[in-house]
């Protein structure tokens, strides 16, 4: 936004010169990139965030100089000259979608001559950037500059039937906009129309059909309020952005409407002569009318953590537009202006009284707080997880949360949520599940020639629950490809393979307490078969993981094998970490016994280990399993087990007699499962 040093001094005495005036703005959240000499007069290149589309013009930066330099802002004060008859016998004016268009104002002018702009007003129109057409349209655009309202000016003659109506576009419709280009129109567009046409897109850009021309001599001036969202989507799908749809799609104030009208008309009727009818027509459904914000003194001084005089409060609120009213000793009703949409808080006004006091003059320290005994037990158990996946060689990563909802439907049979303005087909989804997510990161480190890799993501996926509400849940993804050891000197490279990934959940699942875990050798049908699993805790689905479908990853252009999981996190997080404690070493002697099992082929070695769990001998270590056959059976439909076993207690050395007593137990709670010895 560029303002005019002189322009500003119209409206408020500034004392300061153009530099220490951008000095003065930026502190107060107004940025000033430059200031530049143009002709007699200095140019400020200020920087106005989206949630201040009151200082988009000359009149609300005034304000805010005034109140930063305590010197009175002026009034605007429009006289105009009105002749003929009223102007509701020369136009109507109906909203058929208020809640698209909550105001709409229009004055006519009369017997106007349509000619070159003056010097004065062509210079002010080029240091804003601004090139003059006429003296018709260089009057809107002058008063935008001055005080941040659009307004479009039509050719009253073209209006068939001198009737305005603001609506929906219909199927079908197109227009042919002032720049020379036919728009395709769709329904949900905003258009002003006459009784047959549309002759502008509303808040973007006026029909050509309806400019003003040399042969102009009746004019429409409107003034309106249309809704932010539905200009931001007009002028993004028609690849537009005009002065008029940067100020409308941040929220316009709609109580400007007819000042900017009045001051529009009195400036023409200034420059190209011609009547102004009698009133204007104001169509203004619900009037907007802006809440009370109790404002406590207490809580400013809590936030700032600085006493603010009494008075100097009351002067600044004043002096932005804010209606002040005391409540008692300690605090303020205060009403916001129409203009200031983006103060709905107690804290909003907390930063409007900070902004014009001073940062600088707020005490550099901290309020005191009380420190916080409670621990934050789900932080730890994150900090837990991922610290032991990094240890496992895992990088955590942060991906997008849109997909393409063509590529999500492969992983997932949940409906996703789609977005009604996305950037891309590719992003035009909320995800349902982060597998597309976690592929796009290891196909991107692939193509880069970046071989071993090992990736987590602690993320969110989303999708459309009961009545169709969104919901969200998080989830842990993890996703790896290469080697599990690099060739070397010593050894041939060891690829990744099934158990390197079902040993790395092992670890995770042993930080928590999960007593009833179970695996079961099933799966997602995008795993190869044979090669996924799941662990189910308390009967439902924890984790499912495995190696992606040779088909899909053809599809994805992977040049390795990849291996992936998803685990339900909050799950996960609800249950405790295993509590740590020191178990003290034998100092007797352990002894170790070999069996040679043969186990049937239905009979999985979890079902083995539960087993002896459960038998719980204080004999036993531990246990694990040496050696695995297949085939040469007597019986089929048998596998070869070699379970080592270690016996030994805390309080004495094992007798031989003691040792067999034990053995004999677990020979005895395996032959339950139709295991026995080999001969």
């Amino acid at each position: 936004m560029k303002l005019s040093y002189h322009w500003l001094k119209e409206f408020a005495d500034v004392p300061a010169n153009p530099r220490d005036l951008k000095s003065k703005l930026t502190s107060l959240g107004l940025g000033v990139e430059s200031v530049s000499p143009f002709d007699d007069d200095w140019i400020l290149d200020v920087e106005v965030t989206t949630n201040r589309p009151d200082c988009l013009n000359h009149y609300g930066v005034a304000r805010e100089v005034s109140t930063a330099y305590h010197t009175p802002l002026r009034k605007l004060e429009v006289i105009l000259k009105e002749l003929g008859p009223p102007v509701s016998g020369s136009i109507s004016i109906e909203i058929l979608n208020p809640e698209l268009c909550a105001r709409y104002c229009g004055r006519v002018l009369r017997k106007v001559e349509v000619k070159p702009s003056p010097g004065w007003l062509v210079r002010r129109l080029e240091a804003m950037g601004q090139r003059s057409i006429n003296n018709i349209a260089d009057a809107t655009n002058y008063v935008l500059m001055e005080l941040g309202h659009p307004l479009h000016a039509f050719d009253l003659e073209r209006l068939s039937q001198h009737k305005i109506l603001v609506r929906r576009a219909k199927a079908g419709e197109g227009l042919r906009t002032l720049d020379g280009i036919d728009r395709k129109l769709a329904s949900h567009d905003l258009v002003i129309a006459d009784a047959e046409r549309p002759v502008a897109l509303a808040g973007v850009m006026g029909g050509e059909d309806s400019a003003i021309t040399e042969g102009t001599r009746s004019v429409l001036l409107e003034s309106a309020w249309f809704d932010p969202l539905t200009i931001r989507r007009a002028a993004k799908a028609q690849g537009m952005h005009t002065e008029a749809s940067h100020r409308f799609e941040r929220g316009a104030d709609i109580e400007m409407a007819p000042l900017a009208l009045d001051r529009c008309a009195q400036l023409i009727q200034q420059l190209a002569g011609g009547e102004i009818l009698r009133a204007m027509v104001d169509v203004y459904p619900r009037p907007l009318k802006r809440e009370k914000i109790h404002f406590e003194r207490r809580e400013m001084r809590r936030v700032l953590g600085s006493e603010v005089p009494w008075e100097e409060v009351e002067r600044i609120l004043r002096s932005l537009g804010f209606q002040v009213e005391r409540r008692g000793a300690e605090a303020w009703g205060v009403t916001p202006p129409s203009f200031r949409l983006d103060v709905t808080r107690e804290v909003d006004l907390i930063e409007e009284v900070a902004r014009h006091f001073g940062y600088d003059r707020l005490p550099a320290r901290l309020a005191p707080a009380p420190p916080r005994a409670d621990r934050d037990l789900r932080r730890d158990k994150e900090w837990a997880l991922s610290g032991a996946l990094v240890s496992l060689g895992y990088r955590e990563t942060i991906t997008s949360s849109m997909v393409d909802p063509a590529e999500n439907r492969k992983y997932s049979e949940l409906d996703s949520i789609v977005l009604e303005n996305p950037l891309s087909q590719e992003a035009s989804a909320l995800r349902t599940t982060a597998i597309p997510s976690m592929l796009a990161a290891l196909r991107w480190n692939l193509d880069r020639d970046r071989e071993d890799l090992r990736f987590f993501e602690m993320g969110k996926v989303y999708w459309r629950g009961k009545e169709g509400q969104p919901e969200e849940r998080r989830v842990l993804t993890l996703g790896l490809t290469g080697h599990r050891r690099a060739a070397s000197v010593h050894e041939s490279a060891k690829d990744l393979d099934f158990f390197d990934l079902k040993g790395d959940l092992e670890t995770i699942w042993e930080l928590f307490d999960l007593e009833d875990l179970g695996f079961c050798p099933q799966g997602e049908d995008y795993y190869e078969n044979g090669l996924r699993g799941e662990y189910h805790f308390q009967t439902t689905k924890l984790a499912a993981f495995g190696q992606l479908a040779a088909s899909l990853a053809k599809e994805h252009k992977l040049k390795r094998p990849v291996w992936l999981a998803e685990i339900d996190l909050e799950r996960l997080l609800e249950r405790p970490l295993k509590s740590k404690s020191f178990q003290p070493y034998s100092k007797f002697p352990a002894v170790e016994r070999d069996f040679s099992l043969l186990v049937p082929r239905q009979v999985t070695y979890e079902r083995i280990a539960q087993t002896l769990k459960e038998l719980a001998l204080s004999e036993v270590a531990n246990f694990r399993p040496v050696d695995l056959f297949y085939g040469g059976s007597k019986v089929a439909g048998e596998y070869s087990l070699l379970l080592r076993v270690t016996f030994q207690r805390m309080d004495h050395t094992l007798t031989g007699e003691e040792v067999a007593a034990a053995s004999q137990k677990i020979l005895d709670a395996l032959a339950s499962l139709t295991i026995r010895l080999r001969a």
